[in-house]
């Protein structure tokens, strides 16, 4: 079986690459955007296993994700710096993903991950 890649998308590029670094000691791979790469050709470009994304990121944004993803048949993963735990969940409910809200510990964050990419592993 070939690595599993998460694609980290965050407003923050700090934020961005400490959650990748947590991917990476999981044993997956860590993928992000480039330098002014709109979020949705990033997903194109990567062709991840899983989507993490920054609410942050905004309305536009993550809808463009969202879409393309879904089109994909990607799992996406949502989360938040910036927003209370019920507003971060009524963001994500618009694109029907599970969010989480930082900080968050790395056994939650990897158990979430786990739990996500679950869903769309064949037996």
């Amino acid at each position: 079986m070939s690595q599993r890649t998460v694609l980290v998308m965050a407003k923050d590029r700090f934020v961005a690459v400490l959650l990748g670094g947590l991917v990476e000691l999981s044993g997956r791979s860590a993928a992000f955007t480039k330098d002014d790469e709109p979020a949705d050709l990033a997903v194109l470009r990567t062709r991840p296993d899983l989507v993490l994304f920054d609410c942050a990121l905004g309305m536009s944004a993550c809808t463009r994700i969202a879409a393309v993803a879904r089109l994909e048949a990607l799992p996406v993963l949502m989360f938040s710096a910036a927003h209370t735990d019920r507003e971060a969940h009524d963001i994500a409910g618009l694109y029907g993903a599970p969010v989480f809200v930082l900080p968050i510990k790395p056994r939650e964050f990897l158990g979430l991950i786990d739990k996500t990419l679950a869903v769309t592993t064949p037996n």
